[in-house]
Protein backbone atom coordinates (compact mmCIF):
# COMPACT_ATOMS: atom_id res chain seq x y z
CA UNK A 1 0.00 0.00 0.00
CA UNK A 2 1.47 3.40 -0.90
CA UNK A 3 2.10 5.95 1.80
CA UNK A 4 -0.68 8.02 0.71
CA UNK A 5 -3.53 5.31 0.87
CA UNK A 6 -2.00 4.61 4.01
CA UNK A 7 -2.81 8.12 4.91
CA UNK A 8 -5.85 7.68 3.34
CA UNK A 9 -6.84 4.57 5.43
CA UNK A 10 -5.94 6.14 8.36
CA UNK A 11 -7.61 9.49 8.15
CA UNK A 12 -10.97 7.46 7.01
CA UNK A 13 -10.45 5.27 10.29
CA UNK A 14 -10.32 8.46 12.51
CA UNK A 15 -13.15 9.92 10.63
CA UNK A 16 -14.71 6.98 11.63
CA UNK A 17 -14.20 6.90 15.08
CA UNK A 18 -15.19 10.18 15.54
CA UNK A 19 -18.79 9.44 13.72
CA UNK A 20 -19.11 6.67 15.74
CA UNK A 21 -18.28 7.89 19.09
CA UNK A 22 -21.05 8.03 21.78
CA UNK A 23 -19.69 11.51 23.06
CA UNK A 24 -20.00 15.05 21.64
CA UNK A 25 -16.68 15.87 19.70
CA UNK A 26 -17.12 19.63 18.65
CA UNK A 27 -13.70 21.03 16.53
CA UNK A 28 -13.38 24.66 17.29
CA UNK A 29 -11.32 27.83 16.50
CA UNK A 30 -8.97 29.20 19.39
CA UNK A 31 -11.59 32.14 19.11
CA UNK A 32 -14.26 29.60 19.70
CA UNK A 33 -15.75 28.79 16.57
CA UNK A 34 -17.74 25.98 15.77
CA UNK A 35 -15.58 24.04 12.62
CA UNK A 36 -16.42 20.27 13.11
CA UNK A 37 -19.59 18.84 14.98
CA UNK A 38 -19.91 14.94 15.12
CA UNK A 39 -23.48 13.17 14.98
CA UNK A 40 -23.55 12.85 18.25
CA UNK A 41 -23.42 16.72 18.89
CA UNK A 42 -26.16 16.61 17.09
CA UNK A 43 -27.35 14.35 19.29
CA UNK A 44 -26.96 16.03 22.89
CA UNK A 45 -27.26 19.55 21.60
CA UNK A 46 -30.09 19.31 19.06
CA UNK A 47 -28.78 21.53 16.22
CA UNK A 48 -27.14 19.90 13.17
CA UNK A 49 -23.67 20.13 12.06
CA UNK A 50 -25.37 22.96 9.25
CA UNK A 51 -26.62 25.12 11.66
CA UNK A 52 -23.71 25.30 13.91
CA UNK A 53 -20.34 25.02 11.77
CA UNK A 54 -19.04 28.72 11.22
CA UNK A 55 -21.32 29.77 15.32
CA UNK A 56 -19.70 30.38 17.94
CA UNK A 57 -19.66 27.72 20.85
CA UNK A 58 -20.93 30.06 23.00
CA UNK A 59 -24.98 29.37 21.71
CA UNK A 60 -24.24 26.46 24.23
CA UNK A 61 -23.75 28.57 27.04
CA UNK A 62 -25.92 30.01 29.89
CA UNK A 63 -25.47 34.33 29.68
CA UNK A 64 -24.67 34.41 32.76
CA UNK A 65 -21.40 31.83 32.44
CA UNK A 66 -20.36 33.96 29.40
CA UNK A 67 -17.11 34.37 30.85
CA UNK A 68 -16.39 30.24 30.63
CA UNK A 69 -15.59 30.11 26.95
CA UNK A 70 -12.30 32.73 27.18
CA UNK A 71 -10.98 31.39 30.27
CA UNK A 72 -11.01 27.77 28.66
CA UNK A 73 -9.48 28.72 25.65
CA UNK A 74 -7.14 30.44 27.13
CA UNK A 75 -5.84 27.94 29.00
CA UNK A 76 -5.82 25.80 25.65
CA UNK A 77 -3.78 28.42 23.83
CA UNK A 78 -1.01 27.65 26.70
CA UNK A 79 -0.86 24.10 25.25
CA UNK A 80 -3.31 22.72 28.45
CA UNK A 81 -5.60 20.38 28.38
CA UNK A 82 -9.04 21.08 30.41
CA UNK A 83 -10.54 17.60 31.51
CA UNK A 84 -13.50 16.65 33.38
CA UNK A 85 -14.91 20.50 33.46
CA UNK A 86 -18.76 19.83 34.66
CA UNK A 87 -20.91 22.83 33.79
CA UNK A 88 -24.83 22.90 32.30
CA UNK A 89 -25.05 23.79 28.83
CA UNK A 90 -28.50 24.43 26.96
CA UNK A 91 -29.75 22.57 23.86
CA UNK A 92 -31.39 23.81 20.95
CA UNK A 93 -34.94 23.60 21.99
CA UNK A 94 -33.82 25.54 25.30
CA UNK A 95 -33.52 22.42 28.08
CA UNK A 96 -30.81 22.47 30.37
CA UNK A 97 -28.07 19.67 30.59
CA UNK A 98 -25.43 18.60 32.84
CA UNK A 99 -22.29 18.17 31.11
CA UNK A 100 -18.94 16.77 31.25
CA UNK A 101 -15.85 18.02 29.13
CA UNK A 102 -12.96 17.50 28.03
CA UNK A 103 -11.05 20.20 25.69
CA UNK A 104 -7.73 19.64 24.72
CA UNK A 105 -5.41 21.74 22.23
CA UNK A 106 -5.11 20.95 18.45
CA UNK A 107 -2.12 21.32 16.37
CA UNK A 108 -1.22 21.88 13.20
CA UNK A 109 1.23 20.07 10.80
CA UNK A 110 3.86 22.30 12.23
CA UNK A 111 2.75 21.62 15.67
CA UNK A 112 1.63 24.58 16.93
CA UNK A 113 -1.66 25.17 18.22
CA UNK A 114 -4.47 26.23 16.20
CA UNK A 115 -7.63 25.19 17.91
CA UNK A 116 -9.23 23.33 20.35
CA UNK A 117 -11.56 19.66 20.83
CA UNK A 118 -13.90 19.01 23.08
CA UNK A 119 -15.36 15.93 23.95
CA UNK A 120 -18.80 16.11 25.82
CA UNK A 121 -20.68 13.53 27.64
CA UNK A 122 -24.01 14.22 28.78
CA UNK A 123 -24.31 13.76 32.32
CA UNK A 124 -27.91 14.22 32.79
CA UNK A 125 -28.99 11.21 34.30
CA UNK A 126 -26.17 10.73 36.40
CA UNK A 127 -26.66 13.88 37.94
CA UNK A 128 -30.65 13.18 38.39
CA UNK A 129 -29.62 9.69 39.78
CA UNK A 130 -27.00 11.42 42.39
CA UNK A 131 -29.75 14.49 43.48
CA UNK A 132 -32.05 10.86 43.86
CA UNK A 133 -29.73 9.66 46.41
CA UNK A 134 -29.65 12.72 47.95
CA UNK A 135 -32.94 13.15 48.64
CA UNK A 136 -33.33 9.71 49.68
CA UNK A 137 -30.68 9.65 51.90
CA UNK A 138 -32.16 13.11 53.73
CA UNK A 139 -35.42 11.26 53.70
CA UNK A 140 -34.18 7.92 55.51
CA UNK A 141 -31.81 9.81 58.08
CA UNK A 142 -35.33 11.77 59.15
CA UNK A 143 -36.82 8.53 59.50
CA UNK A 144 -34.06 7.42 61.46
CA UNK A 145 -34.78 9.94 63.62
CA UNK A 146 -38.11 9.87 63.94
CA UNK A 147 -37.47 5.73 65.00
CA UNK A 148 -35.12 6.37 67.72
CA UNK A 149 -36.83 9.52 69.35
CA UNK A 150 -40.08 6.84 69.38
CA UNK A 151 -37.75 4.00 70.78
CA UNK A 152 -36.42 6.19 73.54
CA UNK A 153 -40.21 6.91 74.09
CA UNK A 154 -41.49 3.38 74.37
CA UNK A 155 -38.26 2.62 76.52
CA UNK A 156 -38.70 5.01 78.43
CA UNK A 157 -42.50 4.57 78.94
CA UNK A 158 -41.46 0.24 79.96
CA UNK A 159 -39.45 1.40 82.70
CA UNK A 160 -41.70 4.01 84.31
CA UNK A 161 -43.76 1.57 85.74
CA UNK A 162 -40.88 -0.61 86.91
CA UNK A 163 -38.95 2.46 88.62
CA UNK A 164 -42.67 2.27 91.06
CA UNK A 165 -42.31 -1.18 92.31
CA UNK A 166 -38.31 -0.25 93.35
Amino acid sequence: MSERNQVRAATSQLASIVESADDAIIGMTLDGIILSWNPSAERIFGYSAEEVKGRPISILILPERSDEVPRILERVKCGERVEHYEAVRRRKDGTLIDVSMTISPTRGETGKINGASSITSDNTERKQAEQLLIQRTTELEAANKELEAFTYSVSHDLRAPLRHIN
